[in-house]
């Protein structure tokens, strides 16, 4: 069963008018089509990056003893710059961190991540 609907709509993607043969075409061709579809997964990327950033800002905001600290151990320095575990050892080893040991642990100052990446 064929329908014999014929509408008049305007493309939502180039704006030019064309005969839609349903209800609910938006687009006049397929590369109209393809262009609105990677529009929107595009948006949808980028509300996702919207989304994960506030989720490290809120948890920012529930660990308020982290902004606190003027010392900090590595896991709490990757969290903080926002890097891994690797990257916060490269750091080191080409002198852009300086790092304080003791007992065997290491701790690096506030003061010296603000001054590494000029905070």
């Amino acid at each position: 069963m064929s329908s014999n609907i014929r509408l008049l709509k305007v493309c939502q993607e180039c704006g030019k008018e064309f005969i839609a043969k349903t209800t609910v075409t938006k687009n006049c061709s397929n590369i109209c089509a393809k262009r609105a579809w990677k529009k929107r997964q595009r948006e949808k990327k980028i509300e996702t990056a919207i989304e994960s950033e506030k989720k490290v800002i809120s948890q920012e905001i529930k660990n308020p003893e982290l902004s606190q600290k003027e010392i900090l151990s590595i896991k709490e320095t990757c969290n903080y710059i926002g890097i891994s575990r690797p990257t916060f050892y490269k750091l080191v080893k080409a002198g852009t961190l300086q790092i304080t040991r003791y007992g065997g642990r290491v701790f690096i100052s506030r003061n010296e991540i603000k001054k590494a990446f000029n905070i």
